[in-house]
């Protein structure tokens, strides 16, 4: 029986912290000069395999707004975000404990930021660039700071043009998502969902449509079989050693 692995895309929109400063180009500004401390004034959630875009917004009530997405992140396995990591979690659960909540159920993180950072050499990592490079799209266009002042002012017109804002960011992380699925290394292995697999099952997609590559020499010591994933296109290894070390076969010591 398969057990499918739910992974929730997610990105939220902050209002900007209020506070006092006597220079325009501070290099400090004191937790006492803070009037009113940055907040969630909206977040945008799919599922992974559906089309449906989650949205909820502080206009219907910030407690309303955080237990949905609370319940959301606690049904979820893994959790896809654009920098996400030091950003949209740590910012929602600083709300959830000031609304004095427990943490939702743990969850993968998988970070699309550190892996576009990590494998590729784009000239910004913003992700309407990369998603533009690639060719699957851009951002919804906006007036900028003016439409986040207007939604905090109560302008419906500033939170429809949020709303498809943030939904378009969730739409974009999910096809960037499946494009660099192959280059994610630290993915969770989606054959741990997978109960008795017949075949071999790709860790990160979960397909069994995975083709023999020869053998990989990792170490001094050990040897690989290699696997590729026709599916999604990551590159795949055994677990266990495909063979003991031969006594021929020599080992540095120290």
């Amino acid at each position: 029986m398969k057990h499918s692995m739910k992974i929730l895309h997610v990105d939220i929109e902050t209002a900007p912290t209020s506070c006092y400063t006597w220079s325009l180009w501070p290099k400090f500004i004191s937790h006492s000069d803070v009037i009113e401390p940055g907040y969630t004034l909206c977040w945008a959630a799919m599922w992974e395999g559906e089309r449906d875009v989650k949205y909820a917004s502080v206009q219907s009530g910030r407690e309303e707004m955080l237990r949905r997405i609370w319940e959301l992140l606690d049904k979820a396995d893994a959790v896809v975000h654009y920098n996400g990591t030091k950003f949209d979690i740590p910012v929602l659960y600083r709300e959830f404990v000031q609304m004095g909540w427990e943490p939702p159920s743990h969850f993968h993180q998988i970070d699309l930021l550190k892996t576009v950072r990590k494998q590729f050499k784009f000239n910004s990592n913003k992700l309407d660039y990369v998603c533009s490079e690639l060719g699957l799209g851009n951002k919804t266009q906006h007036k900028g700071m003016a439409l986040w002042y207007g939604c905090m002012e109560g302008d419906r017109t500033s939170w429809r043009t949020m709303e498809r804002y943030n939904k378009q960011d969730v739409k974009l992380l999910r096809k960037l998502y499946k494009r660099i699925l192959p280059w994610i290394h630290n993915h969770p292995n989606v054959g741990m969902w997978i109960d008795d697999p017949k075949k071999p099952t790709c860790t990160n997609c979960g397909s069994t449509n995975v083709v023999s590559k020869g053998t990989q020499f990792n170490t001094k010591a050990a040897s690989y079989e290699r696997y590729k994933c026709n599916t999604c296109g990551t590159p795949l290894r055994s677990r266990l050693r495909s063979k003991p070390t031969s006594e021929n076969v020599l080992v540095r010591t120290n």
